[in-house]
């Protein structure tokens, strides 16, 4: 082999473009180990880089700078491999859509668009009402591959409009589901992030003496909450035990407050009730010892925590701006079993004090929880002062509303377990204005007549 074949040989082997003409002088030179003491080694290996140029296998500099005049003949310090000409990648032709798709026409689209819609299509036009189904099995189906698909809803197609999970791909989202335990009757849900925290709450709920007043308990925190809150309807349904009333009981962080928003979003387009804070529980929080962390950026917190009430919205956010948070293990299984009173209603407990009941005009707005005493045990006598306060006895007026049942009065959710218990199968709801709807059966959590 010549000098310039063995240094062609080491330019065969290396991946950026310049390579430094010592290293190709090392390679000529283990090929002939008399050329590194022989007098015209400049000269033989000033030839090979003329003959790797002839070649095409090589460039020499072009400015003085890129060369080595220390001696006669001058070398180049580097050489640079020849860049490979771009593939030139052929445009998918044209195609016919069927209807449901005709609207790509007007696209442009890449050959991996193509790649994507084209097994679509193809569904299309051989099995156009499929059977909506899960989509890692669609992805499976079309493209044998059951992660081809994922993220599919942040594709440009389908947030433009153009594409549709539901009426093109026929797949359905199957997030994995919330994490929910039912603990009793009431028609509520505590979801709790924190597994330390879930724990203590389920071994006090799993004791609460009245176990008409406890309800579901859930698990679930970030993403995972975010994506998963739709199933719980699912649950909901399947039970035959909806819930009127979601809470939240997470983090005292901005993480835990942008996700308790977004997941409120997504309950909300499942049609589910409004997310909401478990004021009580988080009233006791902030009584704890408060952990030191780097400040939150201002913008975010300020929107974060407009999902608490108004009231302690601005105290979180100065806590968070500063670099202070507050975590669940904050308030461990004594602090928080002393917090919770079996003597007195366990749901207005957690979720706080009632949010303020919708006034007519001139009315004045009624801030105060709705007053009077719990039902006497079922072994006592009635009482006058239950008799006047709780349902159905308290009704101001008893309606027939598009097949619901509406009993106005100031009631509470005391009032709407009794409704629940009186109307199983049916779904109660406790209104914005303090009275109690009774809807008939259904999927998912009933729809208030004041939202019609």
């Amino acid at each position: 082999m010549t000098p310039a074949d063995r240094m062609a040989e080491h330019l065969a082997g290396q991946t950026r473009q310049r390579v430094e003409f010592d290293a190709l002088a090392g390679a000529a030179e283990r090929g002939d180990s008399s050329l590194l003491a022989s007098p015209d080694r400049r000269r033989v290996l000033a030839d090979a880089a003329q003959e790797l140029v002839r070649r095409g296998l090589a460039q020499l500099p072009c400015g003085r700078p890129g060369w080595d005049f220390s001696a006669h003949p001058p070398l180049p310090l580097w050489v640079k491999r020849p860049s490979r000409p771009r593939a030139v990648r052929a445009q998918p032709g044209q195609r016919a859509w069927v209807a449901p798709l005709a609207g790509l026409s007007a696209v442009q689209l890449t050959t991996s668009d193509h790649a994507l819609l084209n097994p679509v299509n193809t569904l299309l036009r051989d099995e156009p009402d499929a059977e909506l189904i899960p989509v890692a099995e669609r992805s499976y189906q079309l493209y044998d591959d059951e992660k081809y698909l994922h993220g599919i809803e942040r594709h440009r197609l389908v947030t433009r409009g153009i594409l549709d999970i539901a009426d093109h791909l026929r797949a359905r989202p199957a997030p994995a589901p919330l994490a929910m335990y039912e603990l009793g009757p009431a028609p509520w849900l505590l979801i709790v992030e924190n597994s330390a925290a879930f724990t203590s709450l389920r071994q006090i709920l799993a004791a609460w003496p009245d176990r008409s007043q406890v309800g579901w308990l859930g698990y679930g925190a970030g993403d995972q909450l975010v994506a998963s809150l739709p199933t719980a309807a699912d649950s909901f349904r399947e039970r035959d035990h909806p819930a009127a009333h979601l809470m939240l009981y997470a983090d005292l962080d901005l993480d835990g407050l942008e996700c308790a928003r977004q997941a409120d979003t997504r309950g909300h387009a499942a049609e589910l009730p409004a997310l909401v804070p478990a004021v009580g529980l988080y009233q006791a929080l902030l009584t704890r010892r408060i952990r030191q962390v780097p400040p939150a950026p201002a913008e975010r917190v300020r929107e974060a925590v407009s999902w608490l009430p108004p009231g302690m919205a601005t105290p979180v956010a100065d806590l968070l701006i500063s670099g202070k948070v507050l975590r669940q293990e904050a308030l461990p299984l004594p602090v928080l079993r002393a917090h919770l009173d079996p003597a007195s209603p366990l749901l207005p407990q957690l979720r706080g004090p009632l949010p303020r009941v919708r006034c007519g005009p001139g009315q004045k707005e009624d801030t105060t929880v709705v007053p009077g005493p719990d039902l006497p045990a079922a072994d006592q006598p009635m009482t006058t002062e239950a008799l006047l306060h709780r349902w159905p006895s308290a009704s101001m007026r008893t309606e027939l509303v598009y097949g619901v049942l509406l009993f106005t009065g100031n009631f509470d959710e005391r009032d709407a377990a009794i409704a629940q218990r009186t109307y199983p199968g049916r779904r109660v709801l406790l209104n914005n204005d303090g009275a109690i709807e009774v809807h008939p059966a259904g999927s998912g959590p009933a729809r208030s007549l004041l939202d019609r």
